[in-house]
């Protein structure tokens, strides 16, 4: 049985993002942080006024990849809602404090909009273990 975790951490904090509005895809690769409470639910802090937000209030229907690490090892999923986030940028910086090189591209993510992402299940994937699936209730 693989590990979860173990997944998102070689994820390094990074995701493709997939949105679409009016049958127009659209990809972005974007920095995320996990939710130490719901495991199943990945923090996105993003300008507002950027394309990836106007499509989200549009069409909450998103899915994401991430790039492979140690092994192959990537996380997907097509079964994800987002939304525009409750919480503020203090309750989530502590998901964000190691990540150097996500700070430079955010020098003011208090000003920024936070994206929910709930996904109720993600495969698994590796080049070395078979492909396995986890569901979240």
């Amino acid at each position: 049985m693989a590990d979860f975790q173990e997944y998102v951490a070689e994820a390094k904090q990074l995701l493709v993002l997939a949105t679409a509005v009016a049958d127009q895809p659209s990809v972005r690769v974007v920095g995320f942080g996990q939710d130490p409470e719901v495991p199943n639910r990945f923090y996105v802090v993003s300008k507002p006024d950027v394309a990836k937000v106007a499509q989200i209030q549009a069409n909450d229907k998103v899915a994401f990849t991430t790039m492979p690490g140690a092994g192959g090892k990537r996380m997907s999923s097509n079964k994800v809602t987002a939304k525009i986030s409750d919480k503020t940028w203090p309750e989530i910086e502590p998901l964000f404090a190691d990540n150097k090189g996500w700070h430079s591209g955010h020098p003011h993510p208090e000003a920024e909009t936070i994206l929910e992402l709930n996904f109720d299940s993600v495969l698994l994937d590796s080049f070395v273990e078979a492909p396995e699936a986890i569901e979240f209730k």
